[in-house]
């Protein structure tokens, strides 16, 4: 179950990544810093909300608990 939810956040995370650089790519008002804080704020969100989901899903796996499938 754990491997299951690496890949599927490993594949939400890159889509988010690309969905967010093409975004900006079309604004040409954004420019340098402004452009990094902005990917840097989007990919560290991500990664912590990646964490919480592996967190409980691992929790939920060695408790025992029967996940319907």
């Amino acid at each position: 179950m754990v491997m299951e939810m690496v890949i599927i956040l490993t594949i939400f995370t890159y889509g988010s990544n690309f969905i967010l650089f093409m975004l900006l790519k079309q604004k040409e008002k954004i420019q340098g810093v402004e452009k990094l804080s902005i990917i840097f704020g989007v990919n560290m969100t991500i990664l912590l909300l990646n964490g919480i989901f592996l967190f409980i899903g691992k929790m939920i796996s060695d408790s025992g608990v029967a996940v319907l499938e």
